[in-house]
């Protein structure tokens, strides 16, 4: 049959759309899934959160079973990384109770961990507790995960929150052994009550760690005997250690495992070693159960930076990082004090807040102050000429550190001086606050707090005279003695003793900007308490010790403020006093030669 000789009549045809393009384009896309879980799956692998959370309700509502799969671990670490929503912990249970069992397919939760115990800024107990009993009931309670939960709890919540804590996971473990999934086994249940036990004692809360000793009598658990000789080291009184010897014999899981005295190893001496030994010293010490202070890394930085090499520091901080938290610790101590040392406030805040939870400092404050680094960096970097080693991105943790009291008050320090006079106020009302919470154990704030959720309390001891230095010596030095003094009354009031360094702050501000015989005074008084104390140990060789340096260096920050003030014979009487109290001669102390000198001068200009 021939072929037609002309063309076709297209009239007859429609003309080529978007919408047959458009339905040609969905025929043949990929996957469609089959089942309402399966698009729930598939939502999750986009990273389409918002419709999977309403798909999610709605199947709940309509009573649709979704299966379990390990995806939805990421839509729970999503919900975490969400600001804002009031039903997060919520979402964040439903999302995560749907991830298969221990035995289905067993999971680090890596990154959820991180984002609670890393990528966060504030503590969430609430979260954190829900995320410890949904581990639980999918089988996870003697795991690593569960220990942080519990470590986590014990320092920074209520001992009553952390109680009934234990018994919800009791409760949890129950079930699953009557069910046949999990079985926790006695040995489990003692490591699980003896690192409660002993985060109590590390938090100061030493009576608490002793009574869930008794409650885990109560319950038939045992204690290790680690613990209680952990509880031992730190008892109080006598009554206390025969609480705890009494209990040891009912429920220590091997009483006679270890002797109770315990071996402590003295430090090497290092100041006059070279510098390649003391980097072979702190290779050894760093990781030994007697490390070296963090004043002594701190000086080792600064010399060893100082010959331009930074390769050992590398080492040395990877050596720290990787044996224990408290070799990291007391690591990133030592950075700290390294950059208090170079007078850089705004890179002590960088460290501290990369490396610890934000607990016992102002976190706003801080977060803010980071916000206006990260702005001008590469400025910061350039004009302070910083080492390579403190530039490069810092060595990566799973976890956040518990600060201590060293750390926590290097941080106000650094934010007392980085931060304008006007904030002052503020900052300092904020750590009556958390002084306040940490003596009477109660939370800092009101349960309707979203910044400090009612269930974090402070450990005790978490202030101490530190944390309070840098405000008596701001307000001194900018001519505020009375309101240093009143730091000083609120110092007394919380049990703490202002040390003579501090009182010389407060009498030298009086001295150059207030009343100078508040100055005066303070220094009687200060004689009379350390005549009294020579007195009440006459008996013992330290009544016969000659005066401290601090004792002169009282009197020379006294004399100088008196020189700047320009009162010429206040300052006589203070140079007569340290000549005849401490037989001072010219050039046994630079600071009192300074002072001495400055007052000479004074003298030359009153008498022309």
């Amino acid at each position: 049959m021939p072929l037609p000789r002309q063309a076709p009549d297209m009239s007859v045809f429609e003309e080529m759309t978007p919408e047959y393009t458009l339905a040609v384009s969905q025929s043949s896309s990929g996957y469609t899934p089959q089942t309402s879980s399966s698009t729930l799956v598939n939502l999750i692998r986009t990273g389409d959160y918002a419709v999977a959370e309403s798909l999610r309700k709605e199947m709940v509502d309509i009573k649709i079973p979704i299966q379990p799969h390990a995806i939805y671990e990421r839509a729970a670490r999503a919900v975490l990384q969400t600001k804002g929503p009031k039903n997060r912990g919520e979402a964040f249970s439903a999302w995560l109770s749907l991830v298969p069992t221990a035995i289905e397919q067993w999971s680090s939760f890596k990154d959820i961990r991180q984002q609670l115990f890393r990528g966060s800024n504030y503590l969430n107990i609430s979260l954190i507790m829900r995320f410890g009993l949904i581990m639980a009931s999918k089988g996870y309670i003697a795991s690593d995960a569960q220990s942080q939960v519990l470590s986590t709890l014990a320092r920074y919540a209520s001992p009553a929150t952390t109680e009934r804590y234990i018994l919800q996971l009791e409760t949890v473990a129950d079930g699953l052994s009557k069910t046949g999934h999990v079985e926790v086994t006695p040995e489990q249940w003692a490591s699980i009550y003896s690192l409660v036990i002993r985060n109590q004692v590390l938090a100061g809360r030493g009576e608490y760690g002793l009574q869930l000793a008794r409650v885990a009598a109560t319950r038939e658990r045992q204690v290790t005997d680690f613990t209680f000789r952990f509880l031992l080291e730190h008892s109080p009184d006598e009554a206390f250690t025969a609480s705890i010897q009494e209990l040891r014999g009912q429920i220590s899981s091997n009483p006679c495992s270890i002797p109770d005295v315990w071996d402590k190893r003295t430090c090497s001496h290092t100041d006059t070693l070279a510098l390649a030994s003391q980097l072979r010293y702190l290779r050894r010490a760093i990781i030994s159960t007697n490390p070296p202070t963090s004043y002594s890394l701190s000086d080792f930085m600064n010399a060893y930076h100082a010959t331009g090499r930074t390769r050992a520091l590398l080492a040395l901080r990877k050596k720290a990082f990787q044996h224990s938290h408290k070799a990291k610790s007391l690591w990133v101590m030592a950075e700290m004090l390294y950059h208090r040392s170079r007078n850089e406030p705004q890179l002590v805040l960088v460290v501290f807040a990369y490396h610890f939870h934000m607990i016992g400092v102002p976190r706003r404050t801080i977060l803010k102050t980071m916000r206006l680094i990260s702005k001008r960096r590469a400025r910061l970097s350039q004009r302070t000429s910083l080492p390579k080693h403190m530039l490069n991105r810092q060595y990566d943790i799973s976890e956040k550190l518990w600060p201590t009291p060293y750390h926590t008050a290097l941080v106000w320090e650094a934010l007392v001086w980085s931060t304008p006079e006007s904030d002052h106020e503020r900052m300092y009302k904020y750590l009556l606050a958390i002084a306040d919470s940490s003596t009477s154990q109660k939370p800092i704030s009101p349960p309707d707090s979203k910044f400090a959720p009612s269930l974090l309390q402070f450990p005790k001891r978490t202030v101490d005279a530190a944390h309070f230095s840098p405000f008596i010596k701001v307000y001194a030095k900018r001519g505020r003695p009375e309101r240093a003094a009143a730091v000083l009354r609120d110092m007394v009031n919380f049990g703490l003793s202002p040390g003579v360094v501090q009182w010389s702050i407060v009498a030298r501000g009086f001295a150059e900007y207030g009343d100078p015989a508040v100055a005066v005074s303070i220094i009687e008084r200060l004689e009379e308490d350390g005549g009294s104390q020579a007195q009440a140990g006459a008996s013992s060789d330290r009544a016969d010790r000659a005066p401290s340096i601090l004792d002169i260096g009282l009197y020379t920050n006294v004399l100088r403020g008196f020189v700047l003030a320009r009162n010429l014979e206040r300052a006589q009487d203070i140079e007569g006093k340290i000549r005849q109290r401490f037989q001072y001669v010219e050039g046994d102390l630079r600071a009192t030669d300074d002072a001495l000198h400055l007052l000479r001068n004074l003298e030359r200009q009153m008498a022309s």
